[in-house]
């Protein structure tokens, strides 16, 4: 068993051992409630809404600051996977972790509006991982994705003018299938909570208020506070948690030099294509091209996380002889 799918059947067997006691909210759930609830207020109140530029600049440096991070751990959750040993085959991860962040680029470039669906779904599962992880994937493909419809429902036009940006003017009309899915998506959402409520009480806090704070703020806005605050900080958290075995310092490092390899190409980037569009324009497509990019070899390494800890856990159940 890996060391990975060792910690998360551990944890779903505490769970399982105690079906009386609820899980305790974990800290990010503090931060995203407190955060939150200020921007609906800030919003709600005085509707401060900052200029579009000001609002791409933000989430460009928090994505950097507090996004990236929680993906530079993947080669230490690779490592535990038993995708490499040593330097040989550490370099040959990195080889086709870094091919797959490069196809997907190259993708987008070629056919800019399937791959920015192709993203929208990718992200709607990864992103409702963050609840009810012990259900089936629908029900946390369906959460991310009301997640992801929500601000569309709320300011279509916002959001296709965002998705114009990143794709071309034909994506427009991913916009407007997603305002046209925001109804019963969000009445799907409210029902997960409620059954969410049951198990644990913070996770429909959490899909009450990313309800809230999608339908009360700007498309960007409402992605800089979830993506930064609870996302992040959650598989943040999980996965020093899960590196407890090795040094703090060593996993500080390759969460330093895995967050700063990716910024500097994004700089590389900017520098390159200086004056071929406005540079609000460029982050836009540096900050969601550049997560579609990583987000795909990070879903590959969860997606066999998971796959590894069902057959441990199938192992476990056989009876022994």
């Amino acid at each position: 068993m890996t060391e990975t799918a060792t910690a998360r059947a551990t944890a779903a067997n505490a769970s399982n051992d105690a079906p009386g006691i609820r899980p305790r909210a974990p800290r990010e759930t503090y931060l995203f409630t407190a955060t939150a609830l200020a921007t609906i207020l800030a919003f709600l109140l005085a509707d401060p809404e900052p200029p579009l530029v000001v609002q791409i600049a933000a989430i460009a440096i928090l994505a950097a600051v507090l996004g990236m991070p929680h993906g530079a751990l993947d080669p230490l959750i690779a490592r535990r996977l038993g995708l490499w040993r040593g330097l040989l085959s550490f370099g040959a991860f990195n080889l086709v972790y870094s091919g797959l962040s490069v196809a997907v680029v190259a993708l987008w470039l070629v056919a800019p509006v399937p791959s920015l669906v192709l993203f929208l779904v990718v992200s709607a599962v990864h992103f409702g991982g963050d609840w009810m992880r012990e259900r089936s994937p629908a029900p946390r493909a369906l959460a991310g994705a009301a997640l992801l419809s929500l601000p569309a429902f709320r300011d279509e036009d916002a959001v296709a003018g965002l998705y114009a940006t990143l794709a071309g003017e034909g994506a427009r009309s991913v916009a407007a299938a997603q305002a046209a899915l925001g109804m019963p998506l969000l009445v799907l959402l409210l029902v997960l909570a409620v059954v969410a409520a049951r198990r644990a009480p913070h996770e429909a806090v959490e899909l009450g208020l990313v309800a809230l704070l999608a339908l009360t703020t700007p498309p960007l806005v409402f992605f800089i506070v979830y993506f930064c605050t609870l996302h992040s900080a959650r598989h943040l958290r999980e996965g020093f948690a899960e590196e407890r075995t090795q040094p703090r310092r060593l996993t500080a490092l390759v969460v330093v030099a895995y967050t700063a390899i990716p910024l500097i190409a994004a700089g590389v980037f900017l520098a390159a294509t200086a004056g071929t569009a406005s540079l609000d324009d460029q982050l836009l497509r540096v900050v969601f091209i550049g997560l579609a990019a990583l987000t795909v070899p990070h879903m590959v390494l969860v997606g066999l996380g998971d796959r590894a800890l069902r057959r441990d856990e199938r192992a476990a159940a056989r009876p022994s002889r």
